[in-house]
């Protein structure tokens, strides 16, 4: 008996051993947090040092290897589309190349990343979560704190991600178009369980597939990223210790009024970014949802990995801050109502070329362009022999004065239509036969800050009559001359109302914009914070005004700020950024149906209704992860719609300014004020303090005498190639039609079909090192 004993004791210790083996590789990768550490720690405990070696020596598995896992799901001439619904993976073949574009990284077992970098980097897809109760967010991956189900369906790919944490559960389906993957999410379907209660958790951000295309180590390439006029960000750059990159398309929502001054970046105009790998390029639109969508992107080590990505992060719940008295941390406050954006679509077009050569961020361009113009319905206009001078007159301004000892605030001239019209009469005896005009603040309410929904020229300035005299003028001098209304700020006056007629901010306040001081960045008491126009007030105003404009025969409009500053009201009228665009784009629409359109740096969702193009950044925001500026933005739209660079005197180097707005096929700008910089002083105009017309004539007209000898000849191209030398002196444009420039910055030259022209001989020697 005691041998049986003995016996019977050590099958059942065996027993338990061979259970509790099981047990733990029950919980996977969908373990609770504290469990599957648990098991981690305990796995790490009884693993030896020469199982640790060998571990650490294991090969990265290829992607032949990771290739025989995955299953076809649909296939056309251009594309494949695979999955594996093991391992939750998709991969998209571009038929051309034959480059395959994995949504996660193949080698990820082996790479240096911890566990919980893992699962971020093999989820397809990461939540936020509002915590309206806690006044905080969550951030869950959907591998590790999430499940994933994912299947075929047809020729469709269906996921369905599950978080049972916060009980959130969303739908997404990836499918195959003729040149493009497209990955789409009714945001109608996604399910929150109890989102009115106390307690409940509510979706705030999505992120899918954020490790699509992520370059290793080995990879050589870089990021085109639109963040102003362009940028690039090269894999494994060695920029570990700095900020990874994150900018808002369209820029953030203004009604979340801040308490001082944000740094001063450039907007993100274009909703896109692209991934260049050698001879295969991938672009990447964010074709719906775009008004909510944010770029991310970092470098190797940044996010301690050996991974470079890129991906979208789109907003689906806007959030806001506020200080409780006494308090010295905001509290977060988050729109408490169903997701107001409707639908996300992703689109992933692979881009390289019929000659297998490799391919860079023109051919980014190039992708987008073409999407611009056959998805997005973007003309493509007839500029052959084009090439214009651009000018932003500013007529009038409030000032405070002292009338009887008493402080008045009254509207003085800057620019009257009389010194407009004198001014392009000087422009034009200098040889200026070409231009495009924006007359900002020509408005009466306009220019008493109050909205503007008729043509009324301001009395000021000289009143309709001078304003007929000045347009009367322009007609006949082949001068395009555009009155601009922008609404978007105003005080009360004219039908329009604090209490009724401001955008209401997430935390249920009125959104009232301050002015901020130039030197300490905080507000300037001097002048009273303005009001910003509620979206839901648009159509009332602008339709009139575009009634008005047609009633007196004004045929060219421009709404200003309109044009690329979007933002919702989060009040009882529910208007989310998504449908303030619809509600913008049919404003632009009317305008277009009976006239010409001029757009202020427009976004993307503006550029169908766009005739002209004026402000168009020279570079960057440049963020330090940048390594390079490029001319994205112009390089998509060139040969397409005309378009001018920001103002050229307003830069601290108009020679350097005006050269490289010339390498990158730009019209030249300039700001043009009628009265001296002391006289603006105590205006909100006095940022124009270089802008006094009587000393930039010569320059303006010398500049556009170059720029329309250099770039008349390919006017009406695309640019092909875009290189700048080693040393940044030397920048390089080639045009479809073979045309080349070559610009020296350090030489003040630009040779064009072979002919060297020297920046001196037009602006004169003092202009130059100013």
């Amino acid at each position: 008996m005691h041998s049986k004993l003995k016996k019977s004791l050590a099958f059942l210790l065996c027993f338990s051993m061979i259970m509790t083996t099981g047990a733990a590789s029950v919980f996977g990768d969908d373990a609770p947090a504290d469990e599957a550490a648990a098991s981690d720690d305990a796995a790490a405990e009884d693993t030896s040092d020469s199982e640790k070696d060998e571990k650490e020596e294991k090969t990265p598995r290829t992607e032949d290897e990771a290739f025989e896992l995955m299953e076809e799901v649909d296939s056309n001439e251009n594309l494949k589309l695979y999955m594996n619904t093991k391992e939750n993976t998709i991969m998209l073949e571009d038929l051309k190349t034959g480059e395959k574009w994995w949504s996660n990284p193949v080698d990820l077992q082996t790479s240096n990343a911890k566990k919980g970098q893992k699962n971020e980097l093999a989820s397809g897809m990461t939540l936020t979560y509002a915590s309206p109760a806690d006044r905080a967010t969550t951030i869950l991956t959907s591998k590790g704190k999430g499940k994933t189900k994912m299947k075929k369906s047809g020729k469709t790919i269906e996921i369905t991600y599950t978080y049972s944490e916060p009980g959130i559960t969303v739908p997404v389906t990836i499918s195959l178009e003729k040149d493009y993957m497209k990955l789409y999410v009714d945001t109608s379907a996604i399910i929150e369980e109890n989102p009115s209660t106390v307690s409940g958790k509510l979706t705030s951000d999505l992120a899918f597939m954020t490790t699509f295309g992520a370059a290793g180590l080995e990879d050589e390439g870089y990021f085109v990223i639109p963040d102003g006029s362009g940028a690039i960000i090269n894999f494994n750059n060695g920029k570990t210790g700095l900020k990874t990159y994150s900018g808002k398309v369209y820029g953030r929502d203004i009604t979340a009024v801040k308490n001082q001054k944000q740094a001063t970046t450039q907007k993100v105009n274009l909703p896109m970014y692209g991934i260049v790998k050698g001879n295969s390029a991938m672009m990447v639109v964010a074709d719906k949802g775009d008004t909510c969508a944010t770029i991310n992107s970092y470098v190797s080590n940044q996010n301690n990995t050996d991974y470079n990505s890129t991906y979208f992060d789109f907003e689906v719940r806007t959030q806001d801050e506020y200080l409780m008295g006494g308090e010295s941390s905001p509290l977060k406050v988050f729109e408490k109502r169903g997701i107001l954006i409707p639908e996300i679509e992703l689109r992933y077009y692979p881009v390289s070329n019929s000659d297998q050569s490799e391919v860079d961020y023109t051919d980014i361009a190039d992708k987008y362009r073409d999407y611009l113009i056959n998805e997005k319905s973007v003309e493509d206009k007839d500029l052959t022999d084009s090439n214009s001078l651009y000018l932003d007159l500013y007529g009038g301004t409030l000032k405070k004065e002292s009338i009887a000892g008493l402080p008045v605030t009254v509207k003085e001239p800057v620019t009257t239509f009389a010194t407009a019209k004198y001014i392009l009469e000087c422009l034009n005896n200098e040889g200026v036969d070409d231009m495009v005009v924006a007359y900002n603040n020509y408005n009466n309410d306009n220019v008493g800050e109050k909205i503007a929904d008729s043509f009324a020229p301001a009395s000021k300035l000289g009143g309709k009559s001078k304003y007929n005299d000045l347009s009367t003028y322009a007609a006949a001098n082949n001068i395009e001359l555009f009155p601009v209304v922008d609404n978007q700020q105003f005080k009360t006056g004219n039908g329009y109302w604090n209490m009724t007629n401001t955008a209401i901010r997430v935390s249920n306040a009125y959104a009232q914009i301050p002015v901020f001081d130039l030197a300490h960045g905080i507000e300037n008491k001097y002048y009273k914070s303005l009001s910003l126009f509620t979206p839901a007030s648009y159509n009332k105003a602008f339709d009139k005004l575009i009634k008005s404009y047609n009633k007196n025969n004004v045929t060219n409009f421009s709404f200003g700020s309109l044009a690329n500053t979007i933002y919702g009201d989060y009040g009882k009228k529910a208007i989310s950024r998504e449908n303030a665009k619809g509600i913008i784009q049919g404003i632009y629409g009317s305008a277009k149906q009976t006239g010409s359109v001029l757009s202020d740096n427009p976004a993307a969702y503006v550029l169908p209704y766009t005739d002209y193009i004026t402000n168009v950044p020279l570079c960057s925001s440049k963020f330090d992860v940048f390594d390079a500026d490029i001319p994205l933005y112009q390089m998509v739209l060139h040969g397409v719609t005309p378009y001018s660079c920001t103002a050229v005197n307003g830069d601290a180097d108009l020679d350097i300014a005006s050269l490289t707005a010339i390498a990158s096929g730009s019209n030249i700008g300039f700001d043009f004020v009628g009265i001296e910089a002391s006289d603006l002083k105590d205006t909100k105009l006095d940022r124009y303090y270089y802008g006094y017309y009587a000393n930039w004539v010569n320059e303006a007209a010398g500049l556009y005498k170059l720029a329309d000898e250099v770039l008349t000849p390919a006017a009406d191209s695309t640019i092909a190639s875009y290189t700048v030398s080693e040393d940044g002196s030397e920048i390089t444009t080639v045009y479809d039609n073979g045309y080349k420039t070559v610009v020296n910055l350090e030489d003040r030259t630009v040779t064009a079909d072979g002919k060297t022209l020297k920046l001196t001989d037009y602006i004169g020697e003092e202009v130059i090192g100013e």
